[in-house]
């Protein structure tokens, strides 16, 4: 029940379905149309502004950490979000949040992580038939990373189930180890407090980086950007998460 809620909230908080449904209301009520047009165009200037959206996700995203920095880890845990349900079936097709995993096997290659844990069920309300763990598993096979180091976790389904399963493995296998959480720098608050939550130790290496450095130029000062509403419905997903994990204990 807890996960179609999730989806269904994540789906009314999405910026653009603001904006269709104050232009939608100044088409059908007629009192305050003009009212209605108004603000419904905007949130539409508002969220399709470049800089703007790249100011939010800028201020929301964990800053990435030199490599330099890193001593070494005995597991390297990667959460899932990077597959895709497509065709063909014969090939693992990935998202744009696939640095989870290529960042996991640089990582592993530069001797900063022994082993890599990848945790994910399926996100989706009907589950597939292969866990998307086991999609990555073919992934980390075939960048020759030996099935002996690689660690699956394919039951969870959620941020909050990541880090409870992850945890539930982790300790039973490797007691008093040291942890890197990899995964996407706008998703790195969330689940650093579902990981602090279930009591797993972990540093933290955010990847995907979706900011830029700030640029004062016209075209992203003024000039509208269909990509900036993303940029604004990612960091309003993550921050309806943190809330609504926060409400039902999670974190």
């Amino acid at each position: 029940m807890f996960f179609l809620l999730s989806k269904t909230v994540y789906f009314l908080a999405k910026p653009f379905t603001w904006v269709i449904l104050f232009l939608v209301l100044s088409a059908f009520v007629r009192r305050r149309r003009k009212q209605f047009f108004w603000i419904g165009l905007g949130l539409l200037l508002w969220f399709s502004n470049p800089f703007l959206s790249n100011a939010i996700m800028r201020a929301w995203e964990v800053p990435p950490v030199p490599w330099s920095s890193l001593p070494t880890y005995d597991v390297g845990i990667v959460l899932g979000g990077i597959t895709s349900d497509k065709e063909p079936r014969d090939r693992v097709h990935v998202s744009g949040a696939s640095d989870r995993i290529l960042h996991a096997v640089q990582l592993y290659r530069e001797k900063k992580i022994k082993k890599i844990l990848v945790s994910g069920g399926s996100g989706k309300i009907f589950k597939d038939k292969v866990p998307e763990a086991e999609l990555l598993k073919r992934l980390l096979l075939m960048c020759d990373v030996p099935a002996r180091d690689i660690l699956v976790e394919a039951y969870s389904r959620n941020t909050r189930e990541n880090a409870l399963y992850s945890a539930q493995l982790l300790n039973d296998r490797y007691p008093d180890q040291r942890f890197l959480l990899i995964t996407s720098a706008f998703h790195m608050r969330r689940a650093l407090a579902c990981f602090q939550k279930v009591g797993l130790p972990v540093d933290t290496y955010g990847v995907d980086l979706r900011s830029d450095e700030f640029q004062y130029t016209p075209d992203l000062l003024l000039l509208p950007s269909a990509s900036a509403l993303d940029g604004w419905e990612v960091v309003v997903r993550e921050i309806i998460g943190m809330t609504v994990y926060k409400m039902v204990g999670y974190i």
